[in-house]
């Protein structure tokens, strides 16, 4: 009798705390609701199912093939860093910041090197202080971004010109916290050149950020899935951080870069000395303001890829001069693309005109195929067998790469700006670079239907874009005799 009263007892406890469907499904958004990281865990333990599941279909596909067990580890890490929150290369939502009068301390200091992103600066400075610039932490750490007096005194400046710098002072702090994690990601990318260290870039820098560059040295990088580690806790944030979709420089709808676009070699000009680096000159809010209009092909995010591939573009000379190729450059793509609009030609009809049959590869893409795509419009067999032979991409045969691609398309405007004469004597690079003026841009690109007089209303609305563009980059366009052709 006591028994059964026993088992009775169990069954009816059983019975009591044994939850029904919607007793888990309200479990399961209360979790969601509370702790963020949860989802997060949840997400790389499918994540790690798939990755078993599909290593041991191919073992068994094929037991035979050795694993590449390289390319395995590069390819769940990515999916990983995905899932957790990106590389925070979206547009920055500044209205989510606390305290507005700290959104231009943060994307100045952002553009200190080319890893760090608006995003990823508010995401630290949200994880550590929750924006509150009197907080003192353990360990000595203090401000908005819980620095120690080591790292400011080495890194901090008076950057808000109070006549002192200070770790409590917001902007001394923000810029501060840039250049220290520049400083950081500069090191922990000799670590990659040097193969001392695995991981993907900015999660090293970010670890590096937590336990120290040598420690990060001495573990060989970070595991792949090292959860709950600084890394993935401020990725938690980015999403905060970062504009909707529709008001996004870069669009995650694009198509994703071709493998042989990833492997583009650097393209440099031989006769210049790159002096800086173009991406830094132009913000995705000043590129967004600049091309209200644009199609949602043309990101941001492809441009930048593609300038970091030529870095002599905008990157040669004195910033002046650099602000102004990079303002040239914008200037004649918004006209050749209707403000970055086309990213086709208009004109179907006139689809047919750009395959030269006389040269010895012929068209093998088809007679219509080499009609004007992306930025600058690029067109004919010739121009895409020259582009796709310079950047490591089979463009004659697969002409639509460019219309598909953002990175690829912006390559193959950056391609004619840098190394195509035209209707010139110099490329458009050269032109502006070596004190031509804008003018001698236009006679690049399209010198020979609005040159000495031809169609004066499509140079002055170049000129009109390129003096627009300058005054956006704050930058003087020049003369007025150097503007036209």
């Amino acid at each position: 009798m006591v028994v059964r009263k026993a088992q009775a007892a169990q069954q009816a406890s059983r019975s009591i705390f044994k939850p029904d469907a919607t007793q888990l499904l309200w479990l399961v958004v209360s979790l969601v609701g509370t702790f963020p990281l949860v989802v997060l865990a949840l997400l790389a333990l499918i994540l790690l199912l798939v990755i078993f599941a599909m290593a041991g279909g191919s073992q068994m596909a094929s037991n035979s093939a050795e694993p590449d067990a390289t390319g395995d580890q590069a390819t769940h890490a990515t999916a990983l860093i995905e899932l957790s929150g990106g590389d925070g290369r979206w547009e920055f939502d500044a209205t989510s910041v606390p305290d507005q009068d700290l959104v231009a301390p943060i994307k100045d200091a952002a553009k200190k090197c080319k890893l760090l992103t608006p995003v990823i600066l508010a995401a630290q400075i949200d994880y550590a202080s929750g924006f509150d610039a009197d907080k003192e932490g353990p360990q000595g750490r203090k401000g908005l971004s819980q620095l120690t007096d080591e790292v400011f005194d080495e890194f901090g400046e008076d950057d808000d010109d109070s006549g002192e710098a200070s770790v409590l002072d917001a902007e001394d702090s923000i810029h501060a916290h840039a250049r220290y994690f520049c400083d950081l990601a500069d090191k922990t990318e000799q670590l990659l050149k040097d193969k001392k260290v695995v991981g993907d870039h900015l999660s090293l820098t970010l670890m590096a950020w937590d336990i120290g560059l040598e420690t990060v040295e001495a573990h060989g990088g970070m595991p792949v899935l090292a959860l709950g580690t600084y890394p993935f806790q401020v990725r938690a944030y980015f999403q905060k951080y970062t504009a909707d979709e529709e008001d996004a420089d870069s669009d995650d709808s694009q198509p994703t870069p071709a493998d042989t676009a990833t492997a583009l070699p650097v393209q440099d000009d031989p006769d210049d000395d790159a002096d800086g680096d173009g991406t830094e000159l132009l913000s995705g809010s000043e590129f967004a303001a600049m091309f209200p209009n644009r199609n949602s092909f043309y990101s941001y995010a492809g441009l930048t890829d593609a300038m970091a591939k030529f870095p002599a573009f905008a990157g040669t000379g004195n910033e002046q001069t650099r602000k102004r190729e990079l303002a040239a450059f914008l200037a004649n793509i918004n006209h050749e693309s209707g403000g970055l609009v086309h990213v086709e030609e208009i004109n179907q009809a006139a689809w047919g005109n750009y395959c030269d049959t006389g040269q010895p590869y012929g068209c093998p893409a088809g007679q219509t195929a080499y009609h004007g795509r992306g930025p600058i419009q690029l067109s004919w067999n010739t121009n895409y067998k020259a582009a796709g032979d310079a950047l490591g991409l089979d463009l004659l045969n697969e002409p639509d790469l460019v219309k598909n691609d953002a990175s690829v398309a912006w390559q193959t405007a950056l391609w004619f700006w840098m190394t195509q004469s035209g209707a010139g004597t110099m490329t458009a690079h050269s032109a502006i670079t070596g004190g031509g003026g804008f003018g001698e841009t236009i006679r690049t690109i399209n010198g020979a239907l609005e040159c000495g007089g031809r169609n004066t209303a499509q140079v002055q609305a170049r000129v009109d874009a390129y003096k627009r563009f300058a005054t956006t980059l704050g930058v003087d366009p020049g003369a007025e005799s150097t503007l036209r052709c």
